[in-house]
């Protein structure tokens, strides 16, 4: 059985009311809100207010909580490593799907492999880390690019165009639309054979602190073993998997469902070397560093463009 430490429990309520409130709040108002006795309230919020975690307002008798915690947040953001982050998930998909996963990020509207684990069957993508594949007909880019506003989307594929790779490639704005409305409805995205000929792909975004997909995650396949059927067992998979580094890069702490990023503005990626990335709108830098992994496999044979 847990024992708690209630008086920091009540503290902590304390902080997390204050941090909810869209105003600052009295003593009162947080006595009637946690039905805690005046004398506590007053108890926590003098130690709270010592230590720097709340500021009473000028000529008030309301509090709200002080910048000292958006510090302390922003030094937890400032040390996260996105790579060593995702390689749990990286290796379960890996593990549970035998395919080719791979991570990227947005750049300069387009996306750049930061790391990959090959899979365990007969196959194996001539992907590279640092190489850059297109937004609108990869899975990757279009998890991506199905996050952002309208009018960023419309800008990244105004400035790269739609062009076709295979014919299966959507080349058309209209259609890309709903494609977009389904990846957002599903939570993933499916390259049906856009990019690559004889290559199924299925990937997912991962959002930061401020639900901004700053990351994607994909599993590639051959089409004999990546039926449509299976897209939608493994999308599931995919999803799970960015779900779970999201909440540890931040996502989830009131952050929104329709984030907005600019994928075109971050410093360039250099395969082998460690970098910092610094995505539109974030005031703090996400530390990446290079590396591949293979796991045991048979023979390969080696496929496509990437």
């Amino acid at each position: 059985m847990t024992v708690e430490n209630r008086s920091l429990v009540k503290a902590l309520a304390v902080i997390e009311t204050l941090g909810s409130s869209p105003r600052p709040l009295t003593a009162f108002q947080l006595n009637h809100t946690l039905k805690l006795t005046r004398p506590t309230v007053y108890r926590i919020l003098k130690t709270l207010a010592q230590h720097g975690f709340v500021t009473r307002e000028e000529g008030e008798a309301s509090y709200r909580l002080s910048f000292k915690l958006l510090d302390l947040g922003q030094r937890v953001l400032e040390r996260t490593d996105l790579l060593e982050v995702a390689r749990p998930a990286l290796r379960k998909l890996g593990t549970h799907c035998h395919e080719t996963v791979h991570l990227a990020v947005p750049e300069d509207g387009r996306m750049v492999y930061l790391d990959k684990l090959e899979g365990s069957g007969p196959f194996c993508t001539n992907s590279r880390l640092g190489r850059s594949v297109p937004m609108h007909c990869t899975a990757l880019g279009k998890s991506i690019l199905a996050f952002l506003p309208p009018q960023k989307t419309r800008a990244v594929l105004m400035r790269h165009g739609m062009p076709r790779h295979t014919p299966r490639t959507i080349v058309a704005l209209s259609t890309m639309e709903r494609e977009f409305a389904r990846i957002r409805r599903q939570g993933y995205a499916i390259d049906d054979v856009e990019f690559e000929d004889g290559v199924r792909c299925v990937g997912a975004p991962i959002f930061d602190h401020r639900g901004t997909p700053i990351a994607a995650i994909s599993v590639s396949a051959p089409l004999s073993r990546m039926p449509l059927a299976r897209t939608h067992e493994v999308g599931a998979m995919v999803r799970d998997g960015v779900a779970s580094i999201s909440r540890a890069m931040g996502w989830g702490s009131g952050a929104s469902r329709h984030p907005a990023v600019d994928p075109a503005v971050v410093i360039p990626v250099h395969a082998g070397k460690s970098l910092v990335r610094r995505s539109v709108g974030l005031g703090r830098p996400l530390i990446l560093r290079k590396r591949s992994e293979r796991a045991p496999h048979q023979a390969k044979e080696v496929i496509g463009r990437r």
